[in-house]
């Protein structure tokens, strides 16, 4: 039995990670925030930039000063428009382009092996179930694969599969309330923009922007954070 393919997502760190120099001296809390914000940036596609309302909604200021100070002409973060930057994010983990680029290079190699064999590519690479599909599972087989891939189907249904990995990626977004507006959003794309070969991937980026605009409503509508004071009780005097 072939295993199932993993397509969660993942950050990379060398396994001396925390031994680095700059690494090794920081707190346990700047330490953390480092690796969530790391993720963060991956997980949203973002490419190591940090949105400043979300820093400051998630994260401990002190921990983020310290990774701003962290090295005198490196720090692992920096100040930049809208929030912060992690220093060499595109030299450890995968970038929007990045996937972008292997994503179309295996669409090509796909749509080559299918020409060489004189016969039609094969369905989409999608887990995406639709009603008919459901209902009529011989008749599923029966048809012919699409050419170039397919517009979105009317009667997507959520699997467990994908409950699963947005309970772990996107856990703001309501994916049954998400659905119809996926489904007639890329109805409504005219053309050959609104074809596509992967529609699970396609819906999974649709959900991960969903997830970006509800983390920025949160930052948006958290109070103030109240700048830190260092408190005394006297003994120091």
């Amino acid at each position: 039995m072939t295993a199932k393919k993993d397509r969660r997502l993942y950050g990379r760190f060398t396994i001396d990670f925390a031994d680095s120099p700059k690494i090794a001296p920081l707190s346990d809390a700047a330490f953390r925030t480092l690796v969530e914000m790391t993720l963060h940036s991956r997980r949203m596609l973002d490419d190591g930039f940090v949105d400043g309302r979300i820093a400051s909604r998630k994260w401990r200021r002190r921990a983020i000063d310290e990774l701003l100070a962290n090295d005198v002409t490196n720090p692992s973060l920096s100040i930049v428009d809208r929030g912060y930057m992690i220093h060499d994010f595109a030299e450890h983990q995968q970038t929007r382009a990045d996937i972008d680029a292997k994503r179309e290079a295996g669409a090509a190699g796909g749509r080559a092996s299918a020409e060489a064999r004189g016969a039609a590519p094969a369905e989409p690479n999608s887990k995406l179930i639709t009603e008919s599909e459901t209902k009529t599972s011989s008749s599923t087989k029966k048809r012919a694969a699409p050419e170039r891939g397919t517009r979105v189907p009317e009667g997507l249904l959520i699997t467990k599969e994908m409950r699963e990995w947005a309970a772990s990626e996107v856990p703001l977004v309501d994916l049954d309330k998400k659905l119809p507006e996926f489904i007639d959003y890329w109805k409504s794309v005219p053309g050959t923009r609104g074809v596509k070969l992967d529609w699970l991937a396609t819906w999974k980026n649709g959900m991960r922007k969903q997830q970006e605009f509800a983390e920025r409503d949160v930052a948006r509508n958290a109070p103030p954070a109240q700048p830190y004071r260092w408190q005394f009780d006297g003994s120091d005097e």
